[in-house]
């Protein structure tokens, strides 16, 4: 099923369709989503487009493709407040519907 967040078929197959890796790989996100997005307020310039590039590739690794083009936006734009603004803002959501997804 596609999730407006989160696209679950993508997930799935990423994780073999296995509940306990599925499981792991949403926790793992979870955590280092949260580690990333404070890194990314205290940096700036390369620093903020490598961890942009790092937050980009967990969220593909889950199917969170909007959080992804987010971070693609930032990580080409490191300075620009607005797409770190949108970033937050889909990080957040994708940390609700990875929470939902867990309780499942």
């Amino acid at each position: 099923m596609i999730n407006p967040i989160i696209d679950t078929d993508h997930l799935n197959q990423q994780t073999f369709d296995d509940p306990d890796l599925k499981r792991e790989i949403l926790l793992m996100f979870k955590e280092q989503s949260i580690v990333l997005l404070a890194a990314l307020d205290a940096q700036s310039g390369q620093a903020r487009s490598d961890t942009a590039h790092r937050l980009k590739g967990s969220a593909l690794a889950i199917g969170a493709t909007q959080l992804a083009e987010a971070a693609d936006a930032l990580e080409r734009m490191p300075t620009d407040s607005a797409a770190l603004h949108t970033l937050h803002l889909l990080c957040d959501k994708t940390q609700q519907a990875v929470v939902q997804l867990l309780q499942e």
